[in-house]
């Protein structure tokens, strides 16, 4: 016997088919979860933009705070989240606590502080504890401190996200997120110059920099020091001779390779920049100026600085004053009007010298 489908049968059939297919898709349960979280890489941040301490809540508005929840198939999740902060020497004490319903994650979805903090549309809260919760000693401690200070403790705060299947149960995913708190404040971040030390003569066209500060990203600049200027800190308005971006060590050797290289009998001056980010904005904070010389590769005008520098006294004082503004010993010396030979000039120190007399120095 043969049996006749009608096109409006064999629609509904399929239609019926298609339903019961989709439904066996959208009941296949979340295995695996995947987060991406922001870097927060900062030495300094502000409190107030990422806890409240008058309402004693996480901010629902935390800067540059945005990250992504990402499942193996659509479906329900439930997620639980812990914040803790470490002080130097001391162990975790959590700060805050957040488990939520079970929501829908479609694939991918963006994750927000707000959805930690109060909640969106579809994120509700299941346990949501107040920061510092059962900790009075740490709320003391945090509240005296956001008293005195804009920004956050010296201290490892580490964010940890735990994703479970849709009955809060099985465990499918975690992420942690440590985040170091290296600075109080910008202010506090010192940058000290250690060699070449001020107005040093260097032997070398490759000399060796170094310095110290708690950040690992500096900038070091050389500038040349020429005539037109009359200080370092002008000489530093011009262009630079050398600016490089350092990461890690505080010592470097100026580079062989650079554009444009030192030359003798030239005066450069030095500083190091360093960079401290903060969630607001990037602080640059700069060391001192610091001058230096190459050797100079006529004999006589450095026996010359020898000399003075042997003086000591206002002599050393006012020569070292000279050099700081890039005079070099040039021309013909002279005493009441008459040549005076290098030789002539170490007899006449050396006389001075035996017979105790007090030299000074003056410049007209």
């Amino acid at each position: 016997m043969r049996r006749n489908f009608s096109t409006g049968r064999l629609a509904w059939l399929l239609l019926a088919v298609f339903v019961v297919s989709f439904t066996a898709v959208q009941a296949q349960p979340v295995k695996h979860v995947t987060f991406t979280l922001p870097s927060l890489d900062y030495d300094v941040i502000y409190l107030g933009d990422f806890i409240d301490v008058t309402t004693q809540k996480l901010s629902n508005n935390i800067p540059n705070f945005t990250g992504t929840i990402q499942t193996d198939v659509p479906g329900y999740i439930v997620l639980e989240v812990h914040a803790y902060i470490k002080f130097r020497g001391e162990s975790d004490q959590e700060l805050a606590h957040v488990v939520t319903y079970p929501f829908f994650v479609n694939g991918t979805r963006p994750l927000t502080s707000s959805d930690l903090a109060v909640g969106s549309s579809d994120i509700k809260m299941k346990i949501s504890t107040n920061v510092f919760d059962g900790n009075s000693a740490l709320k003391k401690r945090i509240e005296d401190y956001a008293a005195r200070f804009p920004t956050a403790p010296v201290a490892d705060y580490t964010m940890q996200l735990i994703a479970y299947d849709s009955k809060g149960v099985n465990q499918i995913g975690q992420a942690t997120k440590l985040i170091t708190i290296r600075n109080a404040s910008p202010e506090e971040v010192q940058v000290n110059l250690i060699d070449p030390q001020p107005g040093a003569v260097i032997s070398t066209t490759l000399p060796t920099f170094s310095w110290n500060t708690p950040n690992s990203k500096v900038t070091l600049y050389v500038y040349e020091m020429l005539p037109i200027y009359q200080s370092p800190q002008e000489a530093i308005t011009g262009i630079p001779y050398l600016k490089l971006d350092i990461d890690g060590p505080q010592t470097v050797t100026y580079p062989s390779d650079a554009a444009r290289r030192l030359e003798l009998n030239k005066t450069y001056v030095w500083f190091v920049e360093a960079a401290v980010t903060t969630n607001r904005q990037t602080v640059q904070r700069r060391s001192e100026v610091r001058l230096f010389r190459i050797r100079l590769n006529d004999q006589s005008s450095q026996e010359i600085s020898d000399m003075m520098n042997g003086f000591g006294g206002s002599a050393a004082g006012t020569f070292a004053t000279l050099q700081s503004i890039g005079w070099v010993p040039a021309g013909t010396m002279t005493i009441d009007g008459k040549p005076l030979t290098l030789d002539d000039l170490k007899a006449l120190v050396a006389r001075l010298l035996a017979q105790n007399v007090q030299v000074t120095v003056r410049v007209e």
